[in-house]
């Protein structure tokens, strides 16, 4: 039995429904897809995270292939394969390396990288599986990126949690993709 709601206007209590027809107005009155689609079952909530998500989907300075692939070591450490199908293609477009992406899904020994990609993957995995960054990943980092970005990479990674935490849940079906899939 599939866990997402049909999400709709009726689908939120009466009194978040005047925060649900704020957050779909402006895409033309039809419900977020993906995290959205979830987060919208909770309005209010998702109108206070809607800047978040846009800032540090479409405002970070952060080279975007340094974004992307830190969205895929987030995704990866989450197990989400909503998240991976939406983002392996957009890494590779980036620049990030066939051969890295998929040694990121597949969990093996990662190929040869830049600085830059040493220091996303070391940053995220060690943030997202010790809870804790060593001295060694947080100076890779700051030297990449300086320290306001730094901060933005952390922001985007929780952005990415939270969304793998709400697709993941509600098991949201994964749109087609020619994306192999995320390995167990």
């Amino acid at each position: 039995m599939p866990r997402m709601p049909e999400v709709d206007r009726e689908a939120v209590p009466e009194e978040l429904r005047e925060a649900f027809d704020a957050l779909v107005a402006d895409s033309g009155g039809s419900v977020p897809t993906g995290p959205g689609a979830v987060a919208a079952l909770s309005p209010e909530m998702a109108l206070r995270r809607r800047p978040l998500s846009n800032y540090v989907r479409w405002e970070l300075t952060l080279p975007q292939s340094a974004q992307e692939l830190a969205i895929l070591a987030a995704a990866r450490a989450m197990d989400c394969a909503y998240v991976w199908n939406a983002h392996a293609e957009l890494a590779r477009r980036a620049g990030v390396s066939p051969a890295l992406v998929d040694a990121v899904r597949d969990r093996a020994p990662l190929p040869a990288m830049s600085a830059e990609e040493d220091a996303v993957v070391a940053f995220v995995t060690e943030m997202l599986t010790d809870r804790r960054v060593s001295d060694r990943a947080y100076q890779a980092a700051l030297a990449q990126f300086g320290l306001r970005q730094t901060v933005d990479l952390i922001a985007l990674v929780g952005q990415y949690v939270t969304n793998a935490c709400f697709l993941n849940t509600f098991e949201v079906p994964l749109p087609d993709s020619d994306e192999p899939p995320l390995p167990a």
